[in-house]
């Protein structure tokens, strides 16, 4: 049976009762209904117990017996389908989301709502909000799911935000996913894929693919990871794999994994891992080791190496950097050209200060177990050599001055050698 232009009252009564025996199988689900219809309703039956029907001129429509108000241009109701298409400006507010589309349908079957063209969602009690051309939500219903779930696709944008916290004056600043694939699932975990970037005022880190758990306060990034510290003293931090873990909704603690490298003012380090613990969004101190990239630190005037490094830098000015095993520093003393500089051991303590410069350089190195030094001396004048000193001993502590080597201290049994230049006649 086929009707055209059926009262608006009989229309909506239709829908109702359809979609109320639908319902009749899932109690907790929604059942669709129209409330009211601005223009014309029209109702067909395909065939004994499979009718669709159709509202049009601006619509109203909600879920029996749940807190939902939903608004379209058009809808059309298809119960072979279980489905409930809205066409045209596009509103849809539950107790937990509010959504805004270009057209959406509801799949009853499994409580699914899809949304295409100029999708907006906003999370009413945390403030996360998605915007994107498409999504797909399930919503979290008694008896069907205990979490809501979201997938958006071609690269939608997410300010992802916690709930509130009681005492809080303001509302929390949100992370900005972008990917090529996100998905939020419950109101504190996101997954993202495909040149992804997640971003806030103290950081901006990108990856082929992240995680992030605000509920548990950790995260990670996969393919390409890099990390960067924002702020008055800015770092890097890049790896195949970058994992890190959040305190307060703040960076405490990042490190990279596989081709690891650190970039800051004081240093340019590398190793297979390195690892960072942050407070003010400031490196206070951290670790590197390896066995296929051995960790080496380097800046403008020294370059320190061993099987595994620990550095301390208080609000991310470095103080000391520690070298265990075969550890090994070259110093260039700022004369460019020709051979460093070293001392090596089973142990280096390397101490740093402000030289005139304004720069971190090395203030004193202590080298212990099997030390060795090799280092030239120069006349007062600070360019001509006056000859090349090669000690051993258990111990070796180095000065130095504007990070220049000023002099060196045998400390135990030791030997050595000195060679002076042959002069000139």
């Amino acid at each position: 049976m086929i009707t055209g232009g059926t009262p608006l009252a009989a229309a909506c009564a239709l829908i109702v009762v359809s979609a109320a025996s639908l319902g009749a199988q899932q109690s907790s689900g929604c059942r669709v209904q129209l409330d009211s219809v601005g223009g014309t309703g029209r109702y067909e039956e395909i065939r004994p117990g499979v009718v669709r029907q159709y509202g049009s001129g601006g619509v109203w429509a909600s879920c029996r017996n749940q807190r939902t108000a939903i608004y379209a241009d058009s809808v059309a109701w298809y119960s072979d389908l279980a489905r409930v298409d809205f066409i045209g400006r596009t509103r849809f507010e539950d107790s937990t989301v509010l959504l805004h589309a270009d057209r959406a349908s509801y799949y009853t079957r499994d409580e699914r709502l899809e949304a295409y063209g100029m999708v907006r969602l906003l999370n009413l009690r945390t403030g996360t909000e998605l915007r994107g051309p498409n999504l797909k939500y399930w919503r979290a219903i008694e008896g069907v799911r205990d979490t809501s779930d979201l997938v958006a696709s071609d690269r939608p944008t997410v300010w992802y935000r916690q709930e509130q916290e009681r005492g809080d004056t303001a509302a929390p600043e949100p992370y900005v996913i972008v990917g090529q694939r996100v998905r939020l699932k419950g109101e504190g975990r996101a997954w993202a894929a495909g040149s992804v970037t997640v971003s806030r005022s103290d950081l901006r880190a990108s990856g082929d693919s992240a995680e992030l758990d605000l509920d548990n306060g950790t995260g990670r990034l996969l393919g390409g990871a890099q990390i960067e510290g924002r702020g008055e003293r800015a770092y890097t931090l890049s790896g195949e794999r970058v994992v890190f873990r959040l305190e307060e909704r703040r960076l405490r603690w990042v490190q990279a994994q596989g081709a690891a490298r650190a970039v800051s003012e004081d240093w340019d380090l590398a190793a297979d891992t390195i690892e960072f613990y942050i407070e003010n969004q400031r490196i206070q101190n951290g670790g590197a080791w390896g066995r296929e990239n051995r960790p080496k630190a380097v800046s403008s005037s020294y370059t320190m190496e061993a099987d595994s490094l620990a550095i301390d830098a208080p609000d991310q000015r470095l103080r000391e950097i520690r070298g265990f095993g075969k550890a090994l520093a070259l110093a260039y003393g700022g004369r460019e050209g020709g051979e460093p500089d070293w001392v090596a051991g089973d142990t280096l303590v390397a101490h740093f200060d402000t030289a005139s410069s304004g720069e971190r350089a090395m203030r004193e190195l202590d080298a212990r177990g099997h030390a060795r030094a090799y280092y030239r001396v120069y006349e007062e004048d600070g360019r001509t050599l006056a000859g090349i000193n090669y000690s051993r001993g258990a111990r070796i502590k180095a000065i130095f001055t504007d990070g220049s080597l000023h002099r060196v201290h045998v400390i135990g049994e030791g030997d050595g050698i000195y060679l002076e230049p042959r002069r000139r006649p």
